[in-house]
């Protein structure tokens, strides 16, 4: 470092008052330039790319919290309750579906529907039909397949859920 300091001594040492007075200003121009180049025109770019920004972020803010007024409404909103149970209501949904059941029982909050030679693709949309509009969920399913593709016999007990899921 010293012989570094002594050669850069040496070379400055050699120059007339001249040559120093513009070397130095050439040095004063190049910090500048850099000043200017690394520091203050990426804050000019940055500054005019959020302006440009700034009216489609503003906008974004306005519908999140229009969104938010919204969840915050429907958030105090609770769902109406689901029907009471009863065996018409399940016989006429298993109609719908083209199902025929051997037996419905219903106990309170629970179905239990007994189901012979039923295709399994008209259970199963039942099955989901039932847990979107009466929140009913299966609680024991005891199906049994038959030799006739899509054809099973199923034992299905149903419970009702009265609080919102």
């Amino acid at each position: 470092m010293s012989q570094f300091r002594q050669q850069v001594a040496s070379f400055w040492g050699d120059r007339n008052p001249r040559e120093r007075r513009i070397l130095g200003a050439g040095a004063i121009a190049l910090v500048l330039v850099l000043y200017y180049v690394l520091l203050i025109d990426p804050a000019l770019g940055g500054r005019a790319m959020l302006q440009k920004q700034l009216p489609s972020l503003r906008q974004q803010t306005a519908e999140v919290q229009s969104m938010t007024r919204e969840a915050t409404e429907l958030g105090g909103k609770t769902r109406p309750p689901p029907p009471l149970l009863s065996k018409d209501m399940i016989d006429s949904a298993l109609s719908s579906r083209g199902l025929k059941s051997q037996s419905v029982v219903v106990t309170g909050e629970q179905v239990k529907v007994q189901l012979n030679g039923a295709s399994f693709a008209g259970i199963t949309d039942w099955l989901a039909d039932a847990q979107r509009t009466a929140r009913l969920a299966v609680t024991d399913a005891n199906i049994e397949a038959q030799e006739k593709q899509d054809t099973v016999n199923a034992t299905i007990t149903l419970r009702q859920q009265r609080t919102a899921q």
